[in-house]
């Protein structure tokens, strides 16, 4: 059977590349966005910080009431000139100017916005961008602009002969800034591709490395063929995260001998059983066939030859039994019966060869409702009192009884007799395996009778086990209570 899975997903390599590279990846962005902004935040405050030198610089000159207004301007334009790119816009409170350096006009519309009496108030830092038409491209298609950090404040000096409120505007130029920001944006970009374009590529590799040894263990799972159903792999020369796996198809493979070897010796013990009746039919006819004989002896080589012919049938019928069992056809029906029945009835069928060897036949039970197929179970039970049978010295006692348990009903067939060794109890119920080789074909057992009990309690969900010491032989089995005898 094939087991059904969702469609095929990508590749472990693939995926393990993807994820990695992905995390890499979005961690060196975050590394080249954290850059980026700490230079801005280092620009914006080495910006303010000197635009508020600036500023209380010239509102100290500006309010000294002993300087003149050339002094004034003239210490206004000392201050700032150690300052690079600062426009300077002075306006008294008509809006006339008071002073203005060359970039000062560009400061003027900033005056006009809503937020600036805001802005003056606070004495803070804003942004302001000024078109520069004159700085147009050649293409003509792009106008290039100019951007400054702008710190407006008021006060009141004493300019021009008389006291009077001023508003100043200063600015600084962070073209210079912006530029560089943009230049390394740009750098940062593309070495983040080309580190990018390389981290996918070793990680690639990397994983393709780190794949060798499930690769490994994939050829070496290919060169496994059933010529060489021995051979295992080694789970301490694989990663840890493999041996689990390795140790998992080792176990598999054991299992799959293990069915190669049976099935190998089945067909080989199947051959064997049948080419013996097959021989002696043959043998048997060849010297009918030799010499003349009377109608007397002519009809008993063919009841002969018909008691082979039974016994071969039988021992077909077992092996078609067995073919459903392993595949799973074997399915029993499902009424209601009373196994100490059918225990009574096998009893009624071997009493004349009980009698004849001496045996008595014993049961102790109750009735007892089971589910399943009784024809199964009668088939069993026939199997186990015949093999008992077969074993139990003349005069003594087989033991047939049935005990409730607290989920099973248990069904033991004991009889005295030679102990069978530990060894070989595990064994008992494998297909034509003997105990005791030289006892093979002699009687009419087949050697598949107990492999046929064992496949009809296990398709009843049962368990089947074997005991044997110095006083008995015992077969239990083990049935599923299905009904509670009250």
């Amino acid at each position: 059977m094939r087991v059904k899975l969702p469609g095929r997903p990508f590749s472990l390599a693939l995926r393990l590349t993807f994820f990695i590279s992905l995390s890499t990846i979005l961690a060196f962005f975050a590394f080249t966005w954290f850059m980026l902004h700490s230079v801005e935040k280092h620009f914006a405050e080495q910006d303010i910080n000197d635009l508020q030198q600036i500023s209380t610089a010239m509102h100290r000159i500006l309010q000294s009431p002993a300087d003149p207004d050339e002094k004034k301007i003239s210490k206004i334009k000392e201050s700032i000139a150690s300052y690079r790119n600062v426009a300077v816009l002075l306006l008294d409170a008509r809006g006339e100017v008071l002073f203005s350096t060359a970039q000062g006009a560009a400061l003027r519309p900033a005056v006009n916005t809503a937020a600036f009496s805001t802005h003056s108030r606070a004495r803070d830092v804003f942004l302001w961008t000024v078109d520069d038409s004159t700085r147009q491209s050649h293409s003509g298609a792009e106008m290039k602009s100019d951007t400054y950090r702008i710190i407006a404040s008021s006060g009141t000096a004493t300019l021009q002969g008389k006291a009077q409120n001023y508003v100043m505007l200063i600015g600084l130029s962070i073209n210079f800034h912006l530029h560089y920001l943009d230049a390394l944006k740009k750098n940062l970009i593309a070495i983040a591709v080309v580190i990018s374009l390389l981290i996918i590529l070793i990680i690639r590799i990397a994983v393709r490395q780190g794949h060798l040894p499930l690769r490994n263990v994939s050829n070496a799972i290919k060169n496994i063929t059933s010529e060489n159903l021995d051979a295992r792999l080694e789970p301490s020369r694989v990663p840890v995260e493999l041996e689990q796996l390795v140790i998992s198809f080792n176990h598999m493979i054991e299992k799959i001998e293990d069915v190669f070897t049976r099935q190998a010796n089945f067909s080989a013990d199947i051959a064997h059983e049948i080419r013996t009746p097959i021989t002696n039919l043959v043998t048997q006819t060849e010297i009918a066939l030799s010499q003349n004989r009377t109608p007397k002896e002519l009809e008993d080589i063919l009841y002969s030859s018909l008691e082979e012919y039974n016994r071969m049938t039988r021992m077909v019928s077992d092996m078609l039994f067995l073919a459903q069992a392993d595949n799973n056809q074997l399915i029993p029906d499902r009424v209601m019966f009373d196994l100490s029945a059918e225990v009574i009835k096998v009893f009624d069928f071997f009493e004349a060869w009980a009698e004849e060897r001496h045996i008595t036949l014993t049961f102790h039970g109750m009735p007892c409702l089971i589910e399943g197929d009784p024809q199964m179970f009668r088939r069993a039970i026939n199997n186990l009192l015949s093999n008992a049978l077969r074993y139990t010295p003349e005069g003594k006692t087989v033991t047939v009884s049935i005990a409730e348990r607290e989920n099973d009903f248990e069904l033991m067939i004991a009889n005295p007799g030679k102990p069978v060794p530990q060894e070989h109890l595990p064994r008992l119920f494998d297909r034509f395996y003997r105990v005791d080789p030289s006892r093979q074909r002699k009687g009419e057992g087949s050697g598949i009778g107990l492999a046929i009990v064992k496949s009809i309690v296990t398709a009843h969900h049962g368990k089947v086990r074997v005991e044997s010491d110095a006083q008995s032989t015992r077969f239990i089995l083990s049935v599923p209570k299905r009904v509670t005898q009250h």
